[in-house]
């Protein structure tokens, strides 16, 4: 079975609740993933068994990759985020793991991981054939989406206190050992 695998870490300067709820409010990454419109499906909202489907395509080739969140933990003090899913669809499964923790001096970091198992046999020879080039461009593609989601974190931070807006958003390479900028 061919899985890809990748994380990709970003840094915002916003409080942790605030970054897990705007992260993880799906039909809201319709505006951050590219030619994709999320919504959710019938049943529990911000609660495990809440079930979304994110459409990807242009005109007639499009699919549906469909999820079902298995686990939710909002951020407290002293406590991280996190978010469980499991991919339903017909074209992808795997899972999706989604951490949020404050950093200190105001800073968030979110560590978004996948798991991703391509179904049909044509698809899964594809992502063994391009090997690592699967889990760089999914690396990629989401340090992108979360960069995309730094006017929505503002936004919703301009609502309270905005502190230093310029700096939210940073995206870190890799998963691991990010650390906030220095000022």
């Amino acid at each position: 079975m061919t899985v890809v695998r990748f994380t990709a870490t970003a840094l915002y300067r916003a409080p942790a609740a605030r970054v897990f709820d705007v992260l993880t409010d799906w039909p809201r990454q319709s505006g951050w993933v590219p030619a994709t419109v999320v919504h959710r499906l019938p049943g529990p909202v911000a609660a495990p068994g809440e079930r979304f489907v994110g459409r990807t395509g242009l005109g007639p080739l499009a699919f549906d990759d469909d999820m079902l969140v298995t686990g939710r933990r909002a951020p407290a003090a002293g406590r991280a985020g996190r978010v469980e899913i499991v991919k339903t669809g017909r074209l992808l499964g795997g899972s999706v793991s989604i951490g949020v923790r404050d950093v200190g001096d105001g800073w968030t970091q979110v560590d978004w991981t996948e798991h991703v198992v391509p179904r049909p046999a044509l698809l899964a020879w594809a992502a063994a054939a391009a090997g690592p080039l699967g889990a760089l461009a999914g690396r990629w593609g989401f340090e992108l989406v979360l960069r995309a989601a730094r006017a929505d974190v503002e936004d919703a931070e301009d609502a309270g206190d905005a502190g230093d807006a310029g700096d939210a958003g940073d995206v870190v390479g890799g998963g691991g050992g990010a650390v906030p900028p220095r000022a």
